[in-house]
């Protein structure tokens, strides 16, 4: 997210870690049954599933907006 420099030159970071936030009253307790199903259905895949690299960044909020493409291989 935060990993880009003014010059465009990135650091990657030293973990890889996604931020599962989930607003209060908003969510029955199906469309959170629904989010582990899901989840547990990728961790089943974990070895297939690759990354994706960003094609297109705004230049604020990058990682809100920007446009993602599949990895290779």
């Amino acid at each position: 997210m935060f990993g880009r420099h003014p010059d465009g030159s990135e650091t990657a970071a030293a973990l890889d870690l996604v931020r599962f936030a989930i607003p209060r009253r908003t969510y029955t307790q199906s469309h959170i049954d629904y989010v582990i199903e899901i989840w547990a259905e990728v961790a089943a895949r974990v070895g297939e599933l690759r990354g994706y690299r960003i094609t297109d960044e705004p230049p604020a909020l990058r990682h809100l907006i920007a446009r993602f493409e599949p990895l290779a291989g």
